[in-house]
């Protein structure tokens, strides 16, 4: 889930206090669940309404990894994050514990 650096940045009102990229600089003015991209709220929101399976599943795994839980629903439902999940990019043991909270049925042979 490549390529989406550089989409542009705003607040997503009171979700969130000042980020902080990886390398230590302070970014207000991105979405925190975003750690290296800026990622306003409108873009997100376009992606996962308009995007292609790769954009969508690239949103939601980042909601999956960095988001709190609360703000995780406000984006999606549980049945937009299933219906995806096997294009989301996410360490296995955070898929096999997201598969277990949504009743994901692993793929047989």
């Amino acid at each position: 889930m490549r390529g989406q650096e550089g989409l542009g940045s705003a607040i997503l009102g009171g979700m969130h206090g000042p980020s902080r990229t990886r390398d230590g600089i302070d970014r207000p003015d991105s979405l925190y669940f975003f750690p290296d991209q800026k990622v306003t709220e409108a873009e997100a929101r376009h992606l996962l309404r308009h995007g292609t399976v790769e954009q969508r599943a690239w949103v939601i795994s980042h909601l999956l990894r960095y988001a709190q839980w609360d703000d995780i629903w406000i984006f999606v439902s549980r049945e937009e994050v299933k219906e995806i999940f096997s294009d989301l990019d996410l360490p296995e043991n955070l898929r096999n514990a997201w598969g277990r909270m949504l009743k994901v049925e692993a793929p047989v042979g």
